[in-house]
């Protein structure tokens, strides 16, 4: 377990200086788009809680036989994976409007509920559906060699949500 964790957690370590070279590189989106400073954290946060919790639930049913590691798409799969890609579109949209409110309480110039709404809904359901898969995928690969998909999916999971979810921010931005 020591051996799988500290090599996965070196290399997640490595990979999320990507993630802050994006956010480095979206410092000029700040000032046009004040609001995204709010969103952010919350939006990055989301996609590892979201991916991480089925990474958990897919572990626990690869060890009891529940789903077998084929990439199958079986009723309890299809199950965790519409739990997920939900709660990627219900707490994106939460998150554009609890956004929305937070510049407005604290007086953030130029921030329209159409703009953090659209940024938080779009770049959530695109992250949301690479992470939900990569997830699975992830999990199936780990168990199938052997390791214990809870010590390799949460990291590398949050790792890749980080990246997958800055650079779909990045588009919602360029596309609005």
């Amino acid at each position: 377990m020591i051996r799988e964790s500290v090599a996965i957690l070196t290399l997640c370590a490595l990979v999320n200086l990507v993630s802050g070279g994006m956010l480095e590189g979206m410092k000029e989106k700040f000032s046009l788009l004040p609001g995204l400073l709010v969103m952010i954290p919350a939006l990055v946060d989301l996609r590892g809680n979201i991916g991480s919790a089925l990474g958990s639930r897919l572990g626990s049913a690869l060890h009891l036989g529940v789903v077998r590691p084929k990439f199958v798409m079986t009723k309890v799969l299809k199950e965790n994976i519409f739990s997920s890609l939900f709660l990627s579109v219900i707490g994106s949209a939460s998150l554009g409007l609890i956004s929305w409110v937070v510049c407005l309480v604290l007086k953030i110039p130029g921030v329209s509920l159409s703009c953090l709404f659209f940024i938080a809904v779009f770049s959530g359901v695109l992250s949301g559906v690479a992470i939900t898969f990569l997830t699975v995928f992830i999990s199936i690969l780990s168990f199938k060699r052997g390791w214990d998909p809870d010590n390799v999916t949460g990291p590398v999971i949050t790792t890749l949500g980080d990246i997958v979810t800055m650079s779909s921010i990045l588009l919602s931005v360029v596309i609005w």
